[in-house]
């Protein structure tokens, strides 16, 4: 079977009138929570850097830097706003394939805007993108144990299948975009806590756009990339490719977007469940800091690989920091981007806190990203000892969150950087973005802050 090909052939033929209304509904809320995080993310470390080399690059003036007023090329674009959006960890995941849909909307929406295109046409190829980035995530988990930051890898496929649904690419055309984004995959597991895992996305969605228009000029590549012995496939997972035909049997059956979980807190998803463990038990118990004596984290082999910072340097660390997250969980009112600043970091009230937290790695407990339960342990000053196992956070499958349930996260986000006007009216038409003629409007709310 080539697996590229076939791939190419069905986005080609993806369809809204085919998506399941669910599916068109979800990709509605999962496009607000990545354009809420793509407006916060410009003032983000990794962000602010970013934008500095957008300008100095220059480029056609053809889609929006949100945030900033600037129009750029779309490469550039998708460049800009993946990094903003990478830049909060708020991005949306499915596992065990470990991939976003944050990847794919820099480039949809950069695309989508220069071509004019409708709502319907960027569900579409939200939902084509997806599905390539997570079925071919799927067959390589293998990678990531290699080191690999599939995310990005697998993202710039996914970009370049967006990418080409959005300029109506035919279907040989489609491949050789696949193709050519391939040899431009890369990410790295172990950049997680730097500046370079944050601009991973936004090279996925510069990659993946820039394959699709070089395709679409007659550029090409090996039809079988993917499945070939010496192919993307194999490569990254030194020949251990799992099941690679279901990539086509089991395409849209169901699709995967529906198994994106939304994230509540911007930082790592490894730490999700043990944040609002801790904020929920905070409440409960009507904890103060100074009532924790200890807590005692056991994690599996996997844990440390990703959540690396037991005392962190800067924000980005801060992201990827047990100790800190938690500290946030009960010294702050809430867990948002303010509590990973460097002035909490440097905070003495912090700086004890941390001291507090404990990591267990168990080896026994296999290495896994997913498929696996952290043990917490609370010491209390009053002698009580309390332990939580907590399977998963809010808003993960299938407990998916709806449209006005994320409204608050993307509120969060877009709050206090554009008028309130514009604000409310972006939110009306993401809820109605299936149906929207163009996006043009959507991106001119988002375009100019306040």
């Amino acid at each position: 079977m080539n697996i590229t090909q076939e791939i190419a052939k069905r986005v080609v033929q993806t369809s809204i009138r085919d998506l399941p209304a669910d599916a068109v509904g979800y990709s509605e809320t999962l496009a607000m929570s990545a354009l809420g995080a793509m407006a916060a993310g410009h003032r983000s470390a990794g962000g602010r850097e970013i934008v500095d080399y957008v300008k100095s690059a220059g480029g056609a003036a053809q889609a929006t830097v949100l945030g900033h007023g600037l129009k750029t090329s779309m490469e550039m674009a998708g460049l800009a706003n993946g990094t903003f959006a990478h830049a909060t960890e708020y991005e949306d995941d499915s596992f065990p394939e470990a991939v976003s849909s944050y990847t794919l909307f820099p480039a949809i929406f950069a695309v989508a805007e220069h071509a004019q295109a409708s709502g319907a046409r960027v569900v579409e190829a939200f939902a084509a993108g997806y599905e390539a980035q997570a079925r071919i995530g799927l067959a390589c988990r293998q990678a990531r144990r290699n080191g690999f930051m599939v995310l990005s890898l697998a993202g710039s496929i996914g970009c370049a299948a967006s990418a080409a649904k959005l300029l109506g690419l035919d279907e040989r055309q489609t491949t050789m975009a696949l193709s050519l984004a391939a040899s431009q995959g890369a990410g790295i597991g172990y950049q997680t806590g730097s500046m370079a895992h944050i601009v991973e996305m936004g090279f996925a969605a510069r990659n993946g756009i820039a394959a699709a228009l070089m395709a679409a000029q007659g550029m090409t590549g090996q039809p079988d990339v993917l499945e070939a012995p010496r192919g993307l496939m194999n490569m990254i997972t030194g020949d251990q490719v799992e099941a690679p035909a279901a990539i086509i049997e089991h395409w849209g059956r169901p699709y995967r977007l529906m198994e994106i979980g939304i994230k509540s807190y911007p930082c790592c998803y490894h730490l999700q469940r043990i944040i609002e463990t801790t904020v929920d038990l905070r409440h409960a118990e009507g904890l103060a800091a100074a009532d924790i004596e200890e807590i005692s984290v056991e994690v599996n082999a996997f844990f440390p690989t990703v959540v690396q910072h037991m005392e962190p340097h800067d924000e980005i660390e801060a992201q990827f920091s047990l100790p800190h997250v938690l500290a946030i969980a009960m010294l702050e009112d809430q867990v948002v981007p303010a509590g990973f600043s460097q002035a909490r970091i440097d905070d003495a009230a912090f700086q004890a806190f941390r001291r507090k937290v404990k990591q267990v790695v168990r080896e026994d407990w296999g290495w896994t990203p997913t498929g696996w339960t952290p043990r917490i342990t609370y010491r209390l000053a009053d002698g009580r000892v309390i332990v939580r196992e907590p399977e998963q956070a809010r808003g993960q499958p299938p407990a998916l969150l709806t449209f006005d349930q994320c409204v608050p996260k993307y509120l969060g986000c877009v709050q206090g950087i554009y008028p309130e006007q514009q604000v409310e009216r972006s939110i009306a038409l993401l809820r109605g973005l299936a149906g929207l003629d163009s996006v043009a409007e959507l991106m001119r709310c988002l375009a100019t802050p306040a």
